[in-house]
């Protein structure tokens, strides 16, 4: 049963804000999260075919050679 104690947290890192601009995702996230307790979580990177600026490097932590091996989209 799902109650007022339990949430599901979910995070989201781009090559930036416009994809009309060819912006991607480049990480996804969720935990969920039962009484203040972290219970499930999950993560994966998505390679964007495109390299990443160093701002984005730098602001995400994630870096090119992360992305090589990763799903592309």
């Amino acid at each position: 049963m799902v109650n007022a104690n339990t949430v599901i947290v979910l995070d989201f890192e781009t090559t930036g804000l416009s994809p009309d601009y060819g912006d991607r995702v480049i990480e996804n996230g969720a935990m969920r999260v039962e009484n203040g307790k972290v219970v499930a979580y999950f993560q994966e990177l998505m390679n964007p075919s495109r390299p990443l600026d160093s701002f984005i490097e730098a602001h995400t932590g994630i870096t090119n050679s992360m992305l090589r091996d990763a799903y592309t989209l």
